[in-house]
Formats: structure tokens, sequence, C-alpha cells
């Protein structure tokens, strides 16, 4: 009888650990949805102010999904990978958890070379996770409101967490990503950079 109790334990178990990154990676994605379908909800964006004012959202959002947006600059999206986020000002943790931070928030997108922070763990698809699949010519759009800039993967690279130099400006503008290397090592002291050339800019 011991034996049966331990064998359904360790069963349980099992499909613990195999169902618990699924549905994580599904709550995750649930409120990434959320959190877009509330900033989608902004009125026009005016470019130069320092934040997206939360006193314009419809009545529908909650509280914490207008906290959780405070900051929110607009949303990137990856096809390739299945990749759709917003992005905040700043690249601090609460960002971070949230979704992907500009490194440099005073840049401007279209013009310079801006930096985008994004974790990865271990949930296959979190995040920037997959950012290491993008290869030349694939697609990266960024939203701001009324205004859509597509960038096109020029290359990627692996740096040590030091060299910063990747975001400085170019002659043309840009998207730099950046994650840390290789997933699922605690703090690695390298970096995944994945850099994209503008394509277009619809406004």
């Amino acid at each position: 009888m011991r034996r049966i109790i331990w064998g359904l334990v360790f069963i349980l178990l099992g499909l613990v650990f195999l169902f618990y990154p699924l549905a994580q990676n599904k709550a995750f994605q649930d409120k990434q949805e959320k959190l877009i379908s509330t900033f989608e909800q902004l009125g026009s964006y005016e470019e130069g102010e320092d934040s997206i004012s939360t006193t314009k959202l419809e009545k529908t959002s909650t509280d914490d999904e207008i906290n959780e947006i405070s900051g929110a600059k607009g949303v990137i999206e990856i096809p390739k990978i299945n990749l759709k986020m917003l992005i905040f000002e700043g690249a601090d943790a609460q960002a971070l958890s949230n979704g992907v931070g500009m490194i440099e928030p005073n840049k401007k997108l279209g013009v310079q070379n801006v930096g985008l922070a994004g974790h990865r763990g271990a949930t296959y698809g979190k995040q920037f996770n997959r950012l290491n699949e993008l290869t030349s010519g694939d697609e990266i759009t960024i939203k701001v409101n009324s205004n859509v800039y597509t960038f096109i993967v020029d290359q990627s690279f692996i740096v040590h967490r030091t060299e910063v130099g990747v975001l400085a400006d170019k002659k043309e503008p840009y998207l730099t990503l950046v994650t840390c290397t290789p997933i699922g090592k605690k703090n690695p002291p390298k970096r995944l950079i994945v850099q994209a050339k503008l394509k277009s800019t619809n406004h």
C-alpha cells in the first residue's frame, strides 16, 4: 500500500514539473494581452512626453492594470518568435517584470540607436527567451499609438555585460535588443545582442 501511495506521489510531482512551466507561460501571456489591451486604449501619444498619461484610459481598466502600464511607451512585436510585449521606460526590476525595458528612455525611436532589455527564464517563449532564433532579415515592429516602426534584423552576437558600446548611436536609426546568455544561468556575465536597422516608419 505504501508503495502505491509513494508511486502516486511521484506521478503527481512529475505532472507538476511537466505542466508548471506551461501554466506559467500561459499566465504570463494572458497578463501581457491584458496589459497591451489596456495600453492600446490610451489616447494620442505626443512625442516628447515623459510617459503615457493614465488619465486617458477608459473606465474598463482596473487600477492594477493602470498601475502596471505606468511608464509604458509602446508595443514590440516579433512575429518569428511569437512575441508581443509592452515597452516600458527604463530597465529596472519592475519594468522588466511587466515587459521590455527601454535602457535609455530619452533616446528617440526611428532616429537613434534605441536599446531594449528583456529577461530570459526557464519557460519557453517567455520574454526574450527565443531571441537567439532571430537571424538576418527577420522583422521587428514597434508600435507607439499611431506610429509604427519596422526594423529588419542586421546582426546578432554576444558581448560581455560591460561592453555598453553596442548602444552607441549609428549613422542610421537602429534597434538593439539585449538579454542575458546563456539561458538559465544565474548572473551570467555575457549578453546576447540583436541589432536591427530601420526599414520604414508609418504615422
